[in-house]
């Protein structure tokens, strides 16, 4: 359900906000899709003289940050996205390790699982339910929120797959991992949608870079099931050199009722130009939500555009900095819980060094058009219209390949 999503960041910010609740997100973690990591990590050694390929990858990452918020808050809470959740002190964001097989067609099946920790992940949980209220147990965030990817799959001869568990979701342009994206702080729109999804996916390869998908899912970035019915997703790909495009429209009932008319339907659309030493990314996404019991339907729009150059770009470093204006309406309060139209603006240099340490250093600018505010400030109970932001984020990171493929 969408208002659960918007109690993920509303909980992380539970504190005495009048009408105004800082609401959800979450990217998909490190999809090896182009268009949801347009900058691949460099694998470790995949060959060696008489051997094959290494297939299984265990890595693992540490994310630290310090944010400096001009509003200065005093629960030193982020309103409006749970990527980088605190400001005001050096926060340990995320914690991961991960273990992953890819299928390919010499070895068909496909494994993946991550776990993490953290702030960033105790606020990307906060909202995932336990069906049944008070009857329930065994879900909602205690049990789930340290599984961040578990998932496995099988590639047949004719290029399809099934995979099915907990995956990173390919909506939005982005994860919810810093470490795979162009700028460290993620975009309106990467926040308004959801970054994984519980359920089956089934992938056909098609003639000239297509690629179908289909999922069928048990809620809009939901682990546990509250609906009376699952959700769906249909996506087509394409890709050729560094040029991808995504149309993906996700649909189902995230409500009590089942009615047609009362779904929830998003169309994600995306290109993204992966160039060297200059790259291009857009993203422009909107969608609906009915009300057949006498309440008003939801509308909500936004999109983003991302420009990243590379000023140094050396076998062993890189200096890459990158650019992102964006905003989103959402004039019922549905996606970010108060009404209004959101922009903002980000930008700053990236080092990478070795592959195993990330600097960066951002600016953001965010701006709320509500009529009572959105950002907190200080120890007020009013809430501020905009507030300037100055990021710093050191990830730590490695990757091991072994387990290598014997050559056929």
């Amino acid at each position: 359900m969408l208002d659960l999503l918007a109690l993920s960041l509303a909980a992380a910010a539970a504190t005495t906000s009048p009408d105004a609740s800082a609401t959800q997100g979450f990217e998909g973690f490190a999809e090896p899709d182009p268009a949801r990591e347009p900058v691949p990590a460099p694998g470790p050694s995949d060959e060696g003289e008489g051997t094959g390929p290494r297939t299984w990858i265990a890595g693992a990452f540490v994310d630290t940050s310090y944010l400096f918020n001009s509003n200065f808050p005093a629960n030193h809470l982020y309103a409006g996205a749970v990527t980088h959740p605190r400001t005001g002190e050096l926060t340990l964001n995320v914690v991961a390790a991960q273990l992953r097989h890819e299928a390919s067609d010499d070895e068909p099946v496909r494994f993946e699982l991550a776990l993490h920790a953290g702030a960033a992940v105790d606020a990307l949980y906060a909202g995932e339910p336990v069906p049944g209220g008070a009857a329930g147990s065994f879900a909602g965030p205690e049990v789930w929120k340290h599984i961040a990817l578990a998932n496995a799959g099988y590639r047949f001869a004719s290029g399809t797959e099934i995979d099915a568990g907990l995956m990173g979701a390919p909506i939005g342009f982005g994860g919810f991992w810093s470490k795979d994206n162009w700028t460290y702080s993620p975009a309106l729109a990467s926040n308004a949608v959801p970054y994984y999804l519980m359920g089956l996916r089934v992938a056909q390869d098609l003639p000239r870079g297509l690629r179908a998908e289909a999922w069928l899912v048990n809620g809009w970035q939901t682990i546990g099931d509250v609906n009376r019915a699952p959700s769906g997703l249909v996506g087509l790909h394409w890709g050729k050199g560094r040029t991808t495009a995504a149309a993906q429209l996700f649909f189902g009932p995230e409500q009590v009722d089942l009615d047609p008319a009362s779904w929830l339907v998003h169309l994600d659309t995306q290109v993204v130009w992966d160039g060297r030493p200059v790259g291009v990314a857009a993203v422009l996404d909107g969608g609906r939500e009915g009300r057949t019991a006498g309440g008003q339907d939801s509308y909500w729009i936004g999109g983003g555009i991302w420009v990243r150059g590379f000023a140094w770009d050396g076998p062993r470093s890189s200096l890459v900095i990158a650019a992102r204006p964006g905003a989103w309406g959402d004039p019922n309060g549905r996606i970010y819980g108060v009404p209004q139209t959101l922009v903002s603006v980000t930008a700053g240099p990236s080092l990478y060094l070795r592959d195993l340490v990330q600097l960066r250093l951002e600016y953001r600018y965010d701006r709320s058009l509500a009529s009572d505010g959105f950002f907190w400030r200080g120890d007020s109970l009013s809430l501020a219209h905009q507030q300037h932001n100055v990021m710093l984020d050191l990830l730590g990171k490695f990757e091991h390949g072994f387990a290598r493929r014997r050559p056929s």
